[in-house]
């Protein structure tokens, strides 16, 4: 028999789908992906300390995790760095955890209890805004006719264009992508759409800039400066207070 006959003519996903969601069934895998959503690049030594396990422990797992094509490893002297790997491992990630639910942990200090607070309040994911203050940004885009709803997903209106042009791209064009420039990701944990794409990347990346947010501990957490408030009750109509 040859070796294409042994085989009905039906092409799937299914044996993908079951090697890749094995390499998240393992906690420690799992843990330094979400650390890894904050977008950044992480030493093995950063994230053996935020997951809590021992350097051959790490190794293992980034060895499996870089196998697996979900993170990738970046020398810069001499130090190496690892990363999600692209966009489609974050919305990956994101969706699991929208999937799975958030379940409350036993036994968490009050440390713990704040960092999550933080967490729900505002975060990144990958590299746009999350949390509270994410879906509160998307909504007063959509209600300032900013964004359209399409079908669950978000498209950019011409008001929309001129408000990025104004607001977060200034002088400076961004560089063409094959991208959605707006797109809605489920927030897993307020389980609406925040904003995302080329556009809500470069919004996070301007906030940044200007301080209008600013990072916070854990490292995924964001808080909305003083200037924040001034930005957002201004460009958006929004207050952020409850949010600091």
């Amino acid at each position: 028999m040859s070796q294409i006959s042994q085989y009905d003519g039906r092409v799937g996903m299914a044996g993908g789908i079951s090697d890749l969601t094995s390499v998240f069934a393992d906690r420690t895998r799992a843990e330094v992906c979400d650390a890894l959503m904050d977008g950044c690049a992480w030493t093995p030594t950063e994230l053996r300390h935020a997951v809590g396990v021992s350097a051959p422990a790490m190794s293992s797992c980034l060895g499996h995790l870089q196998d697996a094509g979900v993170v990738i490893a970046i020398r810069q002297g001499k130090h190496r760095y690892y990363r999600l790997s692209s966009r489609q491992a974050a919305d990956a990630i994101e969706t699991l955890g929208c999937m799975s639910g958030c379940r409350l942990e036993p036994k968490v200090g009050y440390r713990k209890v704040r960092a999550d607070a933080r967490l729900r309040r505002a975060r990144t994911c990958y590299r746009h805004i999350a949390g509270h203050l994410g879906v509160a940004i998307a909504d007063a885009m959509i209600d300032k006719g900013l964004i359209a709803v399409n079908d669950g997903g978000f498209s950019l209106t011409k008001d929309g264009k001129s408000w990025f042009a104004a607001n977060i791209f200034e002088s400076t064009r961004p560089k063409l992508s094959t991208s959605p420039c707006v797109k809605a990701c489920l927030d897993w944990t307020e389980r609406r759409p925040h904003l995302s794409g080329t556009y809500g990347a470069a919004m996070c990346s301007r906030l940044l800039e200007i301080g209008a947010v600013t990072r916070y501990e854990p490292r995924r957490a964001l808080k909305v400066t003083q200037a924040g408030r001034a930005w957002f009750a201004d460009s958006l109509g929004f207050d952020t207070s409850s949010m600091d």
